[in-house]
């Protein structure tokens, strides 16, 4: 064989290799949207629970602006195919 045929292969873009230690080596839209639902529900609990009023909202309001902001992120991800690329080892 020769060299050519190493290079054919399609190479997955940097950046999108670069998130695979968040979503794993077999990723999915459904996962990452639960893990940062969960992730969400969590913090937004402790904080309502664990801190006095004026803290809990704020940390509250700034917790479900990095949400939705993982949701736009996710979605971006999603519409670039990146949750349905094939995994690297087959």
């Amino acid at each position: 064989m020769s060299a050519d045929a190493v290079e054919d292969e399609p190479q997955p873009s940097p950046f999108l290799a670069g998130i695979e230690f968040l979503t794993g080596e077999d990723p999915s839209a459904g996962s990452f949207l639960l893990v940062v639902g969960i992730v969400t529900c969590v913090f937004v609990a402790v904080f309502q629970f664990a801190l006095p009023a004026p803290i809990s909202l704020l940390l509250t309001g700034l917790v479900l602006v990095v949400a939705v902001i993982s949701f736009i992120i996710g979605a971006i991800l999603d519409a670039l195919g990146y949750f349905d690329a094939p995994s690297g080892e087959a």
